[in-house]
């Protein structure tokens, strides 16, 4: 760790959502903290281990019951209600660790709301850090807008998430005495607010615009669990034979494990391709013989420059990971955002088509993946995507960032 510099600033980084949504903050907190700024993270129970074993300080926010409830199907006032508890209890938890001591608030996508308010409030710069725009998770809606797209599928996607925060909105003007229709509003004006995407410009479209004021700084790597080692059946497979296809959906729940396992070992043996299968959430398994091993979490640095492809959900992280690792990357799209980013690989022409997991069988795997592994021009799209994601050293624009605000006055810091 580099020794604190003289514009050090203390952070809270807030960040919370699924494993996958969380990656990139491991990485991002670790950079902020070797660059000599004192972190302190902001995130669930459940996610707290992730930040605590590298030595950062955490604020644990009380979500076990609420996680729980929303990986259950739940009619949509229940869901409604269980996220307007989720903001509740991280705006309380929130607003004390800010108020403890903070230079600057740096907020996921989610808590980006919260932390706004709390930073008006405070009188300190709040700026997000997001791995995906709100309007991202729409997808449809930016394509069929083309002309409007970032802007129009942004409103409504904030339309779609105000009635979760509201509550919590209006009890954090109370408590800060501001006026609780400026806090309410919040999500409409989050646009003119500073954001930095932990995104490679080398993946969005020629000529895509942000709001002004919103930053893409490149991709942030998670960082591996101190002092992790491969288990030495995943070394003994991988040094036994050919390279193996990958295939792992992480955090993606409520699907059907056993229909995917299926498809997925069908593919492989169709293919005659090994078989390395992450059992991730969704409990996927392979049937463990000479081409097929089943793992558990394994970071993707270490995994995807050793195998031949990547299947997997789209997530933002994971497509960035596979892609900056020059591994091929059939993508099977889930929810949210991830039909977003399976559009954009193939529009880059890295994919022959996503295929979204819904539609999934073992004969449109085997298609797919056959015309991946076998047609060049995939090859050379990963390849090209590759130099531009580690072109862009998205730690590094962070703190560059930060550093300016550091140096500036600080009743009158602002970022830019």
């Amino acid at each position: 760790m580099n020794p604190p510099p003289d514009d050090a600033l203390r952070v809270l980084l807030a960040t919370w959502g699924t494993t996958g949504d969380i990656a990139p903050y491991t990485g991002l907190a670790l950079g902020l903290r070797d660059a000599g700024h004192h972190v302190t993270v902001a995130t669930s129970r459940r996610h707290a281990p992730r930040f605590a074993e590298h030595g950062l300080p955490v604020r644990s926010m009380p979500l076990d019951h609420q996680e729980e409830l929303m990986a259950r199907h739940k009619p949509w006032r229940e869901r409604l209600r269980n996220g307007q508890d989720i903001a509740g209890t991280a705006a309380r938890t929130l607003l004390e660790a800010a108020d403890d001591g903070a230079d600057v608030l740096l907020a996921h996508p989610l808590l980006h709301p919260l932390c706004a308010v709390i930073g008006d409030g405070l009188g300190l710069p709040c700026l997000g850090v997001y791995t995906v725009s709100h309007a991202m998770v729409l997808p449809r809606l930016m394509s069929a807008l083309p002309w409007r797209q970032h802007l129009a599928a942004d409103t409504a996607a904030k339309a779609l998430l105000h009635p979760m925060y509201a509550p919590a909105l209006t009890r954090l003007a109370g408590s800060l005495g501001t006026p609780v229709r400026q806090a309410t509003r919040v999500l409409r004006t989050l646009r003119e607010r500073p954001v930095l995407y932990g995104i490679s410009d080398a993946l969005l479209p020629p000529g895509f615009r942000l709001p002004a004021g919103h930053v893409t700084t490149g991709y942030w790597p998670a960082a591996r669990p101190p002092g992790w080692q491969p288990d030495a059946r995943l070394r003994d497979f991988l040094d036994s034979g050919p390279a193996p296809v990958s295939f792992g959906f992480g955090s993606m729940n409520r699907i059907d494990g056993e229909h995917l396992s299926r498809a997925i070992v069908s593919a492989a043996r169709r293919l005659r391709v090994r078989a390395v299968v992450q059992s991730g959430w969704a409990g996927l398994h392979g049937e463990d013989a000479d081409d097929v091993l089943t793992i558990g979490e394994c970071p993707h640095d270490w995994l995807f420059p050793r195998v031949r492809a990547a299947v997997h959900h789209a997530g933002p992280g994971t497509t960035h990971a596979s892609l900056g690792a020059a591994t091929l990357t059939l993508p099977v799209p889930v929810r949210v955002d991830q039909p977003y980013w399976a559009s954009r690989l193939t529009a880059l022409g890295a994919a022959p088509a996503a295929l979204p997991l819904r539609r999934l069988t073992a004969d449109r795997l085997t298609r797919l993946l056959q015309q991946s592994l076998h047609r060049s021009e995939y090859r050379l799209a990963t390849d090209r995507l590759a130099t531009g994601i580690r072109g862009q050293d998205g730690i590094h624009g962070v703190v560059t960032r930060l550093r300016a605000l550091g140096r500036q006055d600080g009743s009158t810091r602002r970022f830019s």
